[in-house]
């Protein structure tokens, strides 16, 4: 879409069109003064005064009259009568226009007036009045020789190398003007007597045409810019322009990085990704562990009292203080462990005192002496217990004691986080494999089964009862379908307790095996061994196809 002319510009080229036009008016009107003597009434033959040459003293005289006029009687200068420059003292500023005399015009004049012939600049007498050839090949060859000689000869050239260069005189400078600001009278009558109107020679040249096509530029730009903005108000404003960006190091230069090896870093990001976060989720769960069994250790600890020993707590738990399914079954059989382990198996070992002992006669003698006084002061001393018991009362705790308090139990707690600490780290490949399990595995990584374990469960049935029924049998006690999944400790608990009943197991065998007690043996059946009674099983017929 082609973008509308703006006012300005149609203006500024029908301008210009009337100015070539009256150009080639001028040009075609030129030659017709040829005649000398006619006078042009034209405004051209007129001068003007443009620096102010018609300003002589008499007119700045008057000038100054009519300043002070103006400061001390102004009405005067509204009389007709007054007058203070006469027409008599202006020079006549116009001209006679005379035709202007072109070279050609000069040399025609001078041919046929002979008048070259009598010309005292032609010294040679040639006809265009320039040396001949011998001469300047003369004057070359002594200009030559003159040089030479004067290259050998010992000049002065050099006395000027330590003397102080004068200064050129310097050029009139230009008066300074007061400033306008501090004094207008004083700036006005110094600009007007030094004529500083009047440009000089070393004046910077201001061209004015320049700066009113530079303002005529700007303005024609703003009106194009309006007219753009107007036009498309109603489109997208950078849709209008291209947009374009700086070229850097990045593209200007080819990378080495090809696709192949842009999907390799790809891959190796995601690995290092990945390896960061099972970082963050391992030590997340280092902690988590670490605060359990510091908690299960404290209750051991305070359950069992101090003189159990460490070593003995750990062997007994082990790694059943890191699970997470540890329920009070398992807690009352590890801590009646460690009561065996440290009481009831422990051996206490009687010290041989021989009779001619000192320790051990003296003993008997105070034995045989108080015994009899032991049994009488028997019921004063209950009576006394019961009374000074009645009389105590509950002591508060010095500072010192709770200082001594807080820091055992400090101690305590730092020896408990150390004990935990060890049994984390000793078990940080099975947390390892335990945060991989819950994270799951990557789109790329081999798929791995994990088996869990369980343990074995016949529901109260023998080895011959499982090997002499079969899979129906089996079935009606115990479905397949219930055995198989995992299930939680509770239920498989509730299943036990229910499927091992002591009547609904005679009930089962009777109708299994026609006894209460299970299958019978069969003769020459060893204690140790299971015969499994085959069956003849008729042969299947094949059916006859019949032909359609």
């Amino acid at each position: 879409m082609a973008r509308k002319k703006s006012a300005a510009k149609k203006a500024r080229e029908a301008a210009e069109h009337a100015r070539a036009v009256a150009g080639d008016f001028t040009e075609a009107k030129e030659p017709v003064a040829t005649e000398p003597g006619v006078s042009s009434n034209s405004d051209t033959s007129e001068e003007e005064d443009e620096y102010g040459e018609l300003l002589t003293e008499n007119v700045e005289q008057l000038i100054q009259k009519v300043m002070g006029m103006l400061k001390s009687d102004p009405k005067k200068l509204l009389d007709p009568e007054v007058k203070f420059f006469d027409d008599t003292d202006a020079p006549v500023s116009k001209k006679s226009g005379d035709k202007p005399m072109y070279l050609k015009d000069y040399h025609r004049m001078n041919l046929l007036s002979g008048e070259y012939k009598n010309d005292s600049d032609n010294e040679y007498g040639t006809v265009d009045g320039e040396k001949p050839y011998l001469v300047t090949q003369k004057e070359e060859r002594d200009q030559l020789l003159s040089d030479i000689k004067n290259a050998f000869k010992d000049g002065d050239d050099d006395d000027g190398f330590l003397k102080k260069k004068e200064n050129p005189e310097p050029a009139d400078a230009a008066p300074r003007l007061p400033d306008p600001n501090a004094n207008t009278e004083e700036f006005l009558c110094s600009f007007l007597n030094n004529q500083a109107w009047i440009p000089k020679k070393d004046d910077k040249a201001i061209d004015l045409d320049a700066i009113d096509r530079e303002d005529e530029q700007e303005f024609e730009d703003a009106v194009e810019d309006f007219e753009r903005a107007y036009n498309f108000r109603y489109e997208d404003p950078n849709s209008a322009e291209i947009v374009s960006y700086a070229r850097t190091q990045a593209t200007l230069r080819r990378g080495k990085t090809n696709a192949r090896k842009r999907v390799r870093e790809k891959k190796h990001a995601i690995k290092e990704q990945e390896k960061l976060e099972i970082e963050q989720a391992l030590q997340k769960k280092k902690v988590a562990k670490m605060n359990k069994v510091i908690d299960r250790l404290a209750k051991i600890k305070e359950t069992v009292g101090d003189d159990v020993l460490d070593e003995v707590i750990e062997r007994v738990f082990g790694d059943c203080l890191l699970k997470d399914d540890f329920d009070d079954s398992d807690w009352d059989g590890k801590m009646s462990e460690i009561f065996n382990e440290q009481y009831y198996d422990s051996e206490m070992v009687k010290p041989d005192c021989g009779s001619d002992d000192k320790f051990m006669v003296e003993f008997r003698e105070s034995s045989d002496l108080g015994g009899d006084a032991d049994k009488d002061d028997v019921g004063e001393d209950e009576g006394k217990s019961d009374s000074e018991e009645a009389e105590e009362k509950p002591r508060s705790k010095s500072k010192k004691e709770k200082l001594k308090e807080k820091k055992s139990a400090k101690k305590e707690k730092e020896f408990l986080k150390e004990k935990a600490q060890k049994i984390v780290e000793a078990n940080a490949t099975k947390i390892k494999e335990e945060v991989e399990e819950e994270r799951g595995r990557l789109r790329t990584d081999e798929i791995k089964f994990k088996y869990r374990e369980v343990s074995p469960e016949s529901f109260g049935l023998t080895t011959r009862d499982i090997f002499l029924a079969d899979d129906e049998q089996l079935n009606q006690y115990f479905s397949i379908k219930k055995f198989a999944p995992y299930k939680p400790k509770e239920q498989a608990l509730k299943d036990k307790r229910k499927y091992t009943k002591h009547k609904q197991m005679k009930q089962w065998r009777y109708m299994t095996f026609k006894d209460t007690n299970g299958p019978k043996r069969q003769k020459g059946e060893k204690d140790d061994e299971i015969w499994i009674r085959v069956e003849d099983v008729p042969p299947k017929t094949k059916k006859q196809k019949t032909k359609k």
